[in-house]
């Protein structure tokens, strides 16, 4: 018989943010400062430093930024043309996801959110797989 997971194996947050100033999503330095921030706000911790590609393809223009962290990561993209940040933290350790959302609200500024928490792994086993 299966015995009920005793926990969820983290949580995913995903950000849609529209209507963000154009010239601070096109701002590599504040998209690595955000980036650089972000795990200690939340709790988690940084491996390394944020990895940036800035890109510059018509009509479609921004900035990827990713940082790892022991928890498992953080990336956001920024498109300057299109007015828009998405976000995604992934941790196997639970957040405040508050945090994050008033973060890139104070930042970036955007006219709308949108904010999706989700539980992952809701049968992720407590114990060792091969137990």
């Amino acid at each position: 018989m299966n015995t009920p997971p005793s926990r969820v194996y983290g949580l995913h947050l995903m950000i849609d943010a529209y209507g963000a100033e154009p010239k601070k999503l096109d701002d590599i330095g504040l998209l690595f400062d955000t980036l650089n921030s972000l795990p200690g706000l939340i709790g988690m911790n940084k491996i390394g430093f944020p990895h940036l590609a800035k890109f510059t393809e018509e009509g479609i223009a921004g900035i990827s930024g990713m940082i790892m962290i022991v928890e498992s990561h953080i990336a956001i993209h920024t498109y300057s043309k299109k007015d828009y940040l998405s976000l995604d933290v992934y941790s196997c350790k639970h957040f405040d996801h508050r945090k994050v959302s008033d973060l890139i609200e104070r930042v970036y500024r955007p006219l709308e959110t949108e904010v999706n928490l989700v539980e992952r792994g809701k049968k992720f086993p407590a114990e060792n797989l091969h137990a």
